[in-house]
């Protein structure tokens, strides 16, 4: 099964300082470009970049994007298919933002499931989420 990384999986990447955190995200993402099961939708790479840009400025910020964009996980782009259904989604769900109605329809069109904690996304009927937990 596909999974779509959800912008705070990476936040959580980049800036736990809890090692046993950091040990599950990096096993996570291993076994992920190891199985080719996992996804990234292009929406998550604007928010990583405008956040990490925020903190640490646009070099890092770049550098950060390249790495994503070589790492070997897929980067499913926001065509207007896509686009339009994330729309209808937030026409029906008022208070999820647009990033995760993007990120939920890439979930749903491929039958995946969302890397997440973010508790928005229980809002999306047949949705399936997951998170970062021992053994996971």
């Amino acid at each position: 099964m596909k999974e779509i990384l959800d912008s705070r999986f990476f936040l959580t990447h980049y800036a736990s300082k809890d090692e046993k955190i950091l040990a599950r995200t990096r096993e996570k993402l291993s076994r992920l470009r190891r199985d080719r099961r996992g996804i990234i939708p292009s929406i998550v790479i604007a928010e990583l970049t405008n956040l990490v840009c925020r903190v640490g400025g646009k070099e890092k910020a770049l550098a950060q994007v390249r790495a994503l964009e070589h790492s070997g996980l897929e980067i499913a782009p926001l065509d207007a298919s896509l686009a339009r259904d994330a729309g209808l989604l937030r026409c029906e769900l008022r208070d999820l933002p647009i990033a995760d109605c993007v990120i939920a329809v890439t979930a749903l069109r491929g039958k995946g499931v969302v890397v997440t904690d973010d508790p928005h996304f229980s809002k999306v009927k047949g949705l399936r989420t997951t998170w970062i937990r021992d053994g996971s």
